[in-house]
């Protein structure tokens, strides 16, 4: 005779454990949701999100960090080419407009850095129509760094080397090498005058008289070309020589801890601040 089961012997049962977080049947998928965990144990959740957010927050922003500073030395590097490519074909450094330098181009102003050095740079032709080389776009420059300039281009991020910008004791290539036909000083970048006259930069030999000079003038310290800054990055934090730059500039520095540098030998380098606009 066959075994016959009651109702209740054949009512499946549940492990005591399986209905910790049971919800009544009349609950809402909300309120259940809800039940299923504690107040301590959604706080804990929160805690490790928001850990975890902070901690990839901090990596992504050191990363870009990292990221701009590679592309702007890689930059400064191509640029660096350039002016020794504009040597080598001239026998003389190139001649700007102007120290603060202008990513502008065109045939109506054929002085600034982006104009002079346009065929080497792989830009763009001159035209009458001014243009904005982006190989002088700083990486890293934001909005809110731009001193109340709307685009990128209308702030000076960089400089070329001036003696009277820069710490005098950094100032390997002092004034009086090389003068124009009105006994004026003329820089290593050459000098350009609104009248459209223009003096050529220095030749390899003056840079070398100018080297010498400097180190019979301090006591026999050493310069080099190595030593002397060609293009170097700028912000209001660190004041020129002269005090406030006389252009637009980056409010802040563009780099945590540093500046980076193009030398006469066009190497890239980077530096603490304190090396190059404290004496």
């Amino acid at each position: 005779m066959g075994i016959v089961h009651s109702p209740m012997h054949m009512q499946q049962t549940s492990p005591p454990w399986s209905n910790r977080h049971a919800c009544p049947a009349a609950a809402s998928r909300t309120q259940c949701a809800l039940a299923g965990f504690t107040l301590v144990e959604l706080l804990v959740v929160i805690t490790i999100i928001l850990t975890l957010a902070a901690l990839t927050f901090g990596v992504v922003v050191k990363t870009r960090q990292r990221a701009d500073n590679v592309l702007a030395i890689s930059n400064m590097r191509q640029i660096g080419a350039a002016i020794a490519s504009y040597m080598t074909e001239n026998d003389h450094l190139p001649t700007f407009r102007d120290v603060g330098v202008s990513p502008a181009y065109s045939t109506n102003d054929p002085y600034t850095q982006a104009s002079v050095l346009q065929p080497y740079l792989g830009i763009p032709e001159l035209t009458s129509k001014t243009q904005y080389a982006l190989i002088f776009r700083p990486p890293g420059l934001k909005p809110d760094n731009m001193s109340g300039q709307k685009n990128w281009y209308e702030v000076t991020s960089y400089a070329m080397y001036n003696n009277e910008y820069i710490t005098p004791s950094k100032a390997y290539l002092p004034k009086g090498v090389v003068t124009d036909s009105e006994g004026q000083d003329v820089g290593p970048f050459g000098r350009y005058t609104g009248g459209g006259t223009s003096v050529d930069g220095w030749r390899s030999a003056q840079l070398d008289a100018a080297l010498t000079r400097f180190t019979a003038e301090n006591g026999g310290k050493i310069a080099t070309l190595s030593k002397a800054p060609a293009m170097f990055e700028i912000n209001a934090e660190y004041p020129s020589a002269k005090g406030s730059w006389p252009w637009p500039v980056p409010e802040k520095t563009l780099r945590q801890d540093h500046v980076n540098v193009l030398y006469f030998d066009w190497r890239v380098e980077s530096v603490t601040p304190k090396f190059f606009f404290t004496p």
